[in-house]
């Protein structure tokens, strides 16, 4: 029957929204959600409150106001789709898609507030115990409210999944520790119904610190993605396979990619081509890399055209030696955008740039003594020029 339930609600959202946009659709949706959760917590509220003040127990009381505090979020999740989904302004160019991230953490911020006063209720209980005074009526109540709290994460699992929403995740692991919190009630209160055993305070306070950390798991996460967290693995294979299926290209590298929301990427590149070629052919291989880019990914791809000379000797001898020097100090330092110009004194002037790993052993400046003075010994009086590159999405096809 819930299952029924829940297939029909979000056969309507598919319904009310199947012809809008792609950030039109994801608004609507989230929208959707929120006024569903709200709905539900509005009832959660006045089913707990009344046992809660009927029977005296202090966890269905911190429950019922947690679910108080539920409903806030369900107000706050559609305020954040909202705005969200408004479209870009001269304020604002790349959209406001980060505000669902920022609902995301002020949802976790009160998961947190309220995990606290729980753990404080609990223990003040704990020191002060009192009797609890639950009906057969009051259980009752309160499986019907586990029931709904049920049906309320698996519904915000699905959209949060679908929809790959931090703010619908974070309700999700919401309602999974109100379902934590109201099943260790009624275990609790079970107990002391047919045994007359008070652990009601101490299920409280394990209650309490579980959610205080789940709070601080989706802090972390939401904080780590307003700062610009790595992309993931599946968008970079991606976003890999596509390159690497133009035969037109050599390689690519230094390929970075930024998030202002899940329809709003933006990613620049420098894609190695044939130095060989003229400027419109190679203008048209970019173009065309960009265009697929857009139509495919939704990615806002801006490609630099690196040349690379693949039939001078004197270059592939240079390039064969800076790779073996390079792979001698077995650090996993990667080079890649390497160009040899020939000086009017006939000497040559190398740069390429390295990639170096969080735990390299030298320095920057170590490393530019170190190889330069390793070059000169293999390539004679030559000028090296070394551009230090620290971020490294693990993606580099770089030709060298």
């Amino acid at each position: 029957m819930d299952n029924m339930v829940m297939k029909s609600i979000l056969g309507l959202i598919d319904k009310k929204t199947k012809n809008l946009s792609i950030i039109d659709r994801r608004s609507k949706t989230g929208t959707y959600a929120g006024i569903v959760g709200l709905i539900l917590n509005i009832i959660l509220v006045a089913i707990k409150l009344t046992v809660g003040l009927i029977s005296g127990s202090v966890a269905i009381m911190a429950d019922a106001i947690n679910s108080l505090s539920d409903a806030g979020s369900s107000v706050l999740t559609l305020v954040g789709f909202h705005v969200s989904g408004k479209r870009p302004d001269s304020g604002h160019p790349y959209g406001h898609q980060r505000f669902e991230d920022i609902s995301g953490l002020i949802i976790a911020v009160v998961m947190l507030i309220v995990g606290v006063q729980f753990v404080f209720e609990s223990i003040g209980k704990i020191i002060s115990p009192t009797d609890i005074d639950l009906s057969l009526i009051s259980l009752i109540f309160l499986v019907v409210s586990f029931v709904i709290k049920l049906w309320q994460a698996i519904f915000y699992y699905k959209l949060g999944n679908k929809l790959k929403s931090k703010t619908l995740i974070a309700t999700g692991v919401d309602a999974r520790n109100d379902l934590i919190t109201t099943g260790s009630i009624i275990f609790s209160s079970l107990l002391f119904y047919f045994l007359n055993i008070n652990i009601d305070s101490y299920l409280a306070l394990v209650v309490a610190v579980f959610i205080v950390y789940s709070s601080f798991k989706l802090i972390t996460e939401s904080i780590n993605l307003l700062m610009g967290s790595r992309p993931e693995k599946q968008l970079l294979e991606k976003v890999d396979q596509q390159l690497m299926s133009y035969q037109t290209i050599l390689g690519y590298h230094d390929l970075m990619i930024h998030e202002y929301g899940p329809n709003r990427i933006y990613a620049v590149i420098d894609i190695e081509l044939d130095s060989t070629l003229s400027l419109d052919k190679a203008h048209e291989i970019v173009d065309r890399i960009e265009r697929d880019f857009g139509k495919k990914f939704n990615i806002n791809l801006v490609a630099h055209m690196d040349p690379i000379d693949i039939r001078s000797r004197k270059a592939t001898h240079i390039m064969q030696t800076i790779r073996e020097v390079i792979n001698s100090y077995e650090t996993n330092l990667k080079i890649h955008d390497f160009h040899v110009e020939t000086l009017k004194n006939n000497d040559h002037l190398i740069r390429f740039d390295i990639v170096v790993p969080n735990d390299s052993p030298l320095t920057d400046d170590e490393w530019l003594v170190e190889i330069n003075h390793a070059l000169r010994k293999r390539l004679g009086d030559v000028t090296v020029q070394i551009n230090f590159d620290h971020t490294d999405l693990g993606v580099d096809r770089s030709l060298i």
